[in-house]
This record gives C-alpha cells, sequence and structure tokens, in this order.
C-alpha cells in the first residue's frame, strides 16, 4: 500500500488547517491475536466544561488531532488488512455495520464475510486521505469520525480502477485504550473516461 507522503506539495491537511507532517505523530498500535484485530490508540481525552471560548477552542484542536490520528491509522490498518488478511477484515466492522459497494447494501456480520469472501485478492493504493469528527449531537454523544480516502485498486484479473471510500467509525472506550469500529462504509469506482 501507498504511504501518504506525497498527497500534496508543502503541509499534509488532514481535514482541518494547521496540521502538518512536521507536528509529532503519536505512536498507535495494531492488536492482532487469535481473535481480534482492532484499531486501537489510547483512551480518549473526556471534554473540560468550560465556558471559555480560548478553552473550547484548544479542547476542539485536541478533539480534532485525536480524531484524525485514529483515522490515519485506520486507513493503514484497513487496506493492508484488505490486501493481505482478508479474512480478518470484519474485525474491523460493528456487528450491524452497513456497506455500499458500488450501489449495493450490505448489512451485518455474516453478509460482510460472504461478500468479502466473494472479491478477488486486491492490491489498494491509497492517494489521498481526509478526516473530520462529526459532532455529537449528530450521532447521539457517540465519538464518531468520517474518513474519506480516495485513490486506486487492482483486483485480480480486472484492470485498474479509481475509487473512492467513505467510513463512519464510532469509537469504543475502556480506560486505557480506545477501540475504533467501522459504522458504515460506503465505496465507489470513479472512473469517469467510462461513464
Amino acid at each position: 500500500m501507498k504511504k501518504y507522503s506525497d498527497w500534496s506539495r508543502g503541509d499534509k491537511h488532514y481535514g482541518r488547517s494547521g496540521y502538518s507532517s512536521r507536528e509529532p505523530h503519536t505512536s498507535y498500535r495494531y492488536q492482532k491475536s487469535q481473535t481480534r484485530e482492532e484499531v486501537l490508540t489510547p483512551a480518549l481525552k473526556e471534554h473540560a466544561i468550560s465556558s471559555s471560548p480560548m478553552a473550547m477552542a484548544v479542547d476542539f484542536k485536541t478533539h480534532v488531532d485525536q480524531a484524525c490520528r485514529a483515522a490515519e491509522e485506520f486507513v493503514n490498518i484497513y487496506y493492508e488488512t484488505m490486501d493481505k488478511r482478508r479474512h480478518a477484515i470484519i474485525r474491523l466492522y460493528l456487528d450491524k455495520a452497513t456497506l455500499i459497494w458500488n450501489g449495493n447494501v450490505v448489512t451485518g456480520l455474516e453478509a460482510l464475510a460472504h461478500f468479502f469472501e466473494m472479491l478477488p485478492s486486491s492490491e489498494f493504493q491509497i492517494n489521498m486521505l481526509d478526516c473530520q469528527p462529526v459532532h455529537e449531537q449528530a450521532t447521539q454523544s457517540q465519538t464518531t469520525v468520517l474518513v474519506v480516502t480516495s485513490g486506486a485498486v487492482k483486483f485480480d484479473g480486472n484492470k485498474q480502477h479509481f475509487f473512492n471510500q467513505n467510513f463512519l467509525l464510532t469509537a469504543h472506550s475502556t480506560p486505557t485504550s480506545t477501540v475504533w469500529k467501522i459504522a458504515s462504509d460506503c465505496f465507489r469506482f470513479q472512473d469517469w473516461a467510462n461513464i
């Protein structure tokens, strides 16, 4: 899978201004055991209740930084799993997650497992990543991040296609870490020349 080092000239932006690749990167881990493969990040910090506009701005920036770093780690894990360990991909989804693949709807882990099993082997190349935290009012106070990717994919026996993919990730926190799962996934080929 292609790294994001050539996204743009100059600073890299992950859905917000001012975030540069020159900022220190917090280490996140990919946990693999016999039963789980998950995107784990440090526990999300609770937002301090403050009416100060400056404090609210700092809290929001911290929230955005956490969300975008989790999204970057998620994208690395997701596409590596798609290409090299497809049998484990459903561990990244919630039990009632929905996938829309080029207009076809797949819901639930059993249906997702069957769908991914039928896909030919793949080789994804990611050219762009963007992410935004979703406001808690829109998600019933569930910590949620919108992740948007685009790039190219070649499925075995088929020509290369450009694609874009949108994920809604939700956070499930414990005192020591946060596990991110896919609630919704929308994948679409973007081959404009053939339309």
